[in-house]
């Protein structure tokens, strides 16, 4: 018998969460989380890409797209802390996180809260285009934002001509400036190893995601850990989306399928 369940979207899960094509009774769901500066509207084109029964959240950091009057949080933690509270409602099914750049930081330390927790585990935890926490060299908190706006550039965390357009400078700059120092200063002093599987990503023009790196995400897990090179830069995960997100779908397949077999 198929059982429907009602998610109560309510209050600050439904500040934080997008759900571009909810499902009545979903066996999982993957929980995305964007980069510094990002939108939950950057997966909405992933959730026609999902198996059926697999419901796709969008997460929406405050100070963001829709919820622009409400201020940023200015750390990786804070950010985490929020987002597993928002998440509670939607842990009556496996949770798997994905998040690139800042966002994989945001995932990682969900991740590790969601297992310190009550409820379940999470799945999995997928990282895209981010060093791991403990070879991240964080930067000074003082650093400034001409100092932060330089390195924006340098490493491609955002297209120049949104930088060089008044009118879309003034929109972004603040909070991406905000997302930006929180992720340059994160680099807990006790990285938490995770009882779940971690599976990392990157292009392969992207400094923060050489093998060396990407394969360091492993150090984080005690459980199974894999990674994979797009061709691409930091942002490789627009031009290889259908690679990724079949990566992705295989993957949370095979840890169903393991967790099947454990019970």
């Amino acid at each position: 018998m198929t059982v429907t369940t009602t998610t109560d979207t309510s209050g600050a899960s439904a500040r934080w969460v997008r759900r571009p094509r909810p499902a009545a009774d979903p066996q999982a769901r993957l929980v995305c989380l964007p980069a510094a500066g990002g939108t939950a509207s950057a997966y909405f084109t992933w959730a026609a890409r999902m198996p059926e029964r697999v419901e796709l959240l969008s997460v929406q950091y405050p100070g963001h797209q829709d919820r622009f009057a409400e201020p940023c949080l200015p750390s990786v933690p804070e950010l985490a802390d929020a987002l597993t509270a928002a998440l509670a409602p939607y842990a009556d099914r496996p949770l798997y996180l994905f998040g690139h750049s800042m966002g994989a930081m945001v995932a990682y330390e969900t991740a590790a809260r969601l297992e310190a927790g009550p409820g379940p585990d999470p799945a999995a935890l997928f990282v895209s285009g981010a060093y791991a926490p403990h070879r991240a060299t964080p930067y000074p908190e003082e650093l400034t934002d001409a100092e932060l706006e330089g390195d924006i550039r340098a490493f491609g965390w955002l297209e120049p001509e949104v930088l060089d357009v008044p009118e879309l400078r003034e929109l972004v700059l603040p909070t991406l400036m905000t997302d930006v120092r929180a992720a340059m200063i994160y680099r807990p002093a006790d990285p938490v190893r995770l009882r779940c599987p971690v599976f990392a990503y990157g292009g392969s023009e992207d400094r923060s995601a050489t093998p060396e790196e990407l394969s360091a995400w492993r150090d984080v897990s005690s459980g199974a850990a894999a990674w994979r090179q797009f061709d691409g830069g930091h942002f490789y995960l627009r031009a290889r989306e259908a690679e990724l997100v079949a990566d992705i779908v295989s993957r949370m397949s095979d840890c169903a399928q393991a967790l099947d077999g454990h019970r």
